[in-house]
This record gives structure tokens, sequence and C-alpha cells, in this order.
């Protein structure tokens, strides 16, 4: 550029000494055609210098990236926060009220579906018992004497009916004793780990105010309990596609709804989803999940950025690049978005290059650069 603008410089004095060239005729012929002549040399080589610079009749080509388009998977979510919950948590307690004698486990201990985990006083049944004990035994010996003197055809049939019948009653009433004792067990109800023993040896199950707790849960069975509002309840039922996000252990996993209330909470307009996690000792109770319940799933959706798409008042639109490199604009109808991305339902084709990066610079018909 800079041997362009010496050369014109250089054009400009000729032309101007030219026309005040000297009073002779003859001279001023001579030195006008050595003008002229320079004139073309000097021309020839603003010609060469614009065609190897590219500055004379070029055109404006503008920088883009393009973006082919191909059929994604596009899902739309609603977002909500959920966390872990048990699946099954219980209180272990006997099925007769009384006070505590022994506790046979402690906090973080695992049990077995049947275990005794604590055992009441039972005195008065084991009282009881010795009494029958001892009834039990007269009644035998009256029992096998009536046996003995009816085999020698001494006595009569009632008396050997009457005592058999007095023994066998006092063995039912030992049986019904012995299991009123085992009622003073405290059983564990499923297998689990023993979550809390809030109770004391002497502590009665029978007091209303702060009675023994021995909480087990299960731990191997975990579902996430997300709160989902009542406006998603005709479109989230079970079997909706959930993806799950455990910030804390970085995890994420893909799985399904199994349960969805049916009843909306009158307070929080919301209903409750629960999804079940297979058996890891990485998941715990009350840890935080990022919930994801898909609303909408196209398996072969054209997707872009919301940014591409130009508003105007005759629709929507985005630019392509054609054939000749060159920006065209093109009517789409847009459908779901989802987080910056948007659904194209038609204007678009496979192997169609749109324009993502550049497009601000536009103008329709304007050559590419890639």
């Amino acid at each position: 550029m800079n041997k362009q603008l010496k050369l014109a410089s250089l054009f400009l004095i000729l032309v101007t000494a030219a026309a005040c060239g000297g009073d002779n005729p003859k001279d001023g012929k001579a030195e006008l055609a050595k003008l002229k002549a320079d004139q073309k040399e000097i021309q020839d080589k603003i010609t060469e210098l614009e065609k190897t610079s590219g500055t004379k009749d070029s055109a404006r080509k503008v920088p883009v990236v393009v973006t082919t388009m191909t059929p994604v998977v596009f899902n739309n979510y609603v977002d909500v926060q959920g966390k872990v919950d048990l699946d099954e948590v219980v209180n272990a307690i006997p099925e007769m009220p009384g006070i505590i004698s022994a506790i046979h486990v402690k906090q973080g201990q695992y049990v077995r579906k049947g275990q005794v985990v604590a055992t009441l006083r039972s005195e008065t049944v084991d009282k009881g018992i010795d009494v029958i004990d001892q009834q039990i035994s007269f009644a035998k010996t009256l029992f096998e004497k009536q046996k003995r003197l009816w085999a020698q055809e001494i006595g009569t049939e009632i008396q050997l009916l009457s005592a058999k019948n007095n023994y066998d009653a006092l063995l039912k009433q030992k049986q019904a004793n012995l299991s009123n004792k085992s009622s003073l067990s405290v059983i564990s109800p499923i297998n689990g780990v023993v979550d809390a023993v809030d109770a004391t040896v002497g502590q009665s199950y029978a007091s209303p105010v702060n009675p023994p707790v021995i909480r087990i849960i299960n731990t191997g069975k975990l579902k996430v309990k997300a709160e989902i509002a009542e406006n998603y309840a005709s479109t989230i039922k079970v079997g909706s596609s959930v993806k799950l996000i455990f910030p804390d252990i970085r995890d994420t996993l893909i799985t399904k709804v199994a349960y969805a209330e049916r009843m909306i909470n009158t307070l929080s307009r919301t209903f409750a989803i629960y999804i079940p996690l297979p058996s890891s000792t990485k998941y715990q109770p009350n840890m935080t999940a990022h919930v994801k319940v898909a609303t909408y799933q196209n398996s072969r959706a054209f997707v872009l950025p919301m940014g591409v798409i130009q508003k105007t008042d005759k629709g929507d639109f985005v630019y392509i690049a054609t054939a000749q490199n060159k920006a065209k604009l093109v009517p789409v109808t847009l459908g779901n978005t989802y987080q910056s991305k948007v659904e194209i339902l038609s204007g678009l084709t496979l192997d169609d290059k749109v324009i993502t990066t550049g497009y601000e610079e536009l103008n329709e018909g304007d050559e590419l650069q890639f």
C-alpha cells in the first residue's frame, strides 16, 4: 500500500509539472510525451499492485462457524431437589408393655429379622409358671394313679377322664404362660442396622412420655424422594425417565420413577415421587440429590442454541451456508426449549449447515469465510 501511495504521489507531481511547463512549444510537446509514457508505466504498476494485494473489487467475506444438522436426542426436564430416604425404618417394640430388664444391642450393630434386641422383666410370669409346674406335677401323679386303678378295674371311668382333663388343662395353661413370656422380648421386625438406642434398663414401654426407642433401618433399601409441582401431575408418572445427580459424591444415575403419589399436598401444592436406589454403601440417608425428571423426549431432533435464532416480525429464522458459500435466511418452526437449547420442528433438513458463530455480522447474500 505504501508503494501505491508513492506512485500516486509521483503521478500527481508529473501532472502538475506538465501543467506548469515552459513557454517553448517544442519543449512542451516533448515533455508531455515523456510524462504520458511515465503515466502509463505508473498506471501499469498500480494495476499490478491492486491485483496482487486484492484491494480492487474484492467482495466482502464474513468469517463464520457452521454446525451441520444431524438428529440428536432432545429431552425436556423438570429440575427439583430431592434427598435419599429409607425404604424401611422401624422401631422395635414388644407385644405387651413392660419394664426393660436388658438391652442386647448397640448403635451401629447389624441385626436379623426376629433377633431379640431387648427383654422385659418377667418375674410375675416366671412365678406363675413355677406354680403351674407344681400343679402339673400333682395332676400328673393323680392321673397316673387313676390309670393304674382303672387297669385293676377299680374306680369309675369318670374319675379317670376327670384326672386326664385336669392334667391336660394345666399343660395348656403353662404353654400360654410361656407364650406370654416370649411376648416380653423386644424383637427386630426387619434385617438392618441399629440406628438409635434411646432406651435404658428400668424404662417402661407403657410410659406415654418419652417411651424407649430402638430404631432399626434397612440401608439396603434406599430411595430418593422429591416433591414435584402439581402442574406436572399428568406428565410425570410411574416409569418416567429420571437422571439423579449426587453432587457430594460426584455420581450420576439414570433410572425411572417407581411411584408417584396421587394426592396433592394442600399446603405446598406438590406431590412426591420415589426413585429406588441400587444397593451401595456410597448412598447415605438424607444425602442431597439433584433430580431431573424427563417431561418430553424426541429421539431424532434438530437442536440449536437459542441465540442463533433470528427473531423478525415475519417469524423465526436462521442463517445457513449455501453450496456457493453464501449466507441465506431460512424460516424455522421452534419446539420445546431446555437450558438455552431449542428443538427445531421444521425448516431444516439433514446436513444443512447452520451458521452458529459470526451470524451477528451477516446480511443475506454475504459471502462466507470458514
